[in-house]
């Protein structure tokens, strides 16, 4: 049973995990990281998900609020430790900070892409996951099914030597 991590929880030692980042957009974006978390909840990973269950709109989009800086470094950290970063991009949102974080992701090998046609910049995902070798998918079953595959897989140093 998958490990749900919503922030600003404590990250998992070891193991797999998957970086849920995506269109968010409180009241514009669907609630998908739930869809997602409740489709791979039957493997044996950690599931990291920014969407606060206290999120508030209050707080000032600076380093100088502490609860603002707090929330980003979580999500960076959770990129940086996740085995794989789920990428979202919802049709009906602008999603900022997802084309910010497909772009931090883009060198890492661990992105894989959902961008569903009606995406305003569609065309700039399409050319960044040519360019990076990023799996591009246009459904969130799609996404999770990629995601499952790479998250079930066998690493490297556990395959047999003759394989």
């Amino acid at each position: 049973m998958a490990q749900l991590i919503k922030a600003p929880g404590k990250f998992p030692d070891g193991g797999r995990s998957v970086f849920l980042s995506g269109s968010i957009e409180m009241g514009a974006a669907e609630d998908w990281q739930t869809r997602v978390a409740l489709a791979l909840d039957d493997l044996d990973i950690a599931i990291l998900n920014p969407r606060r269950d206290d999120w508030d709109s209050s707080w000032v989009q600076s380093i100088t609020d502490m609860r603002f800086e707090a929330q980003v470094r979580w999500e960076l950290l959770g990129m940086r430790l996740a085995h794989t970063i789920a990428v979202y991009f919802a049709p009906e949102t602008k999603a900022p900070i997802t084309l910010l974080e497909l772009g931090l992701a883009a060198r890492s090998g661990k992105a894989i892409v959902c961008c569903p046609n009606g995406f305003y910049r569609k065309g700039n995902v399409e050319v960044v996951c040519s360019e990076y070798g990023i799996p591009l998918v246009d459904t969130l079953e799609e996404l999770v099914e990629r995601v499952r595959t790479r998250l079930v897989a066998p690493r490297s140093w556990e395959r047999g030597f003759y394989e």
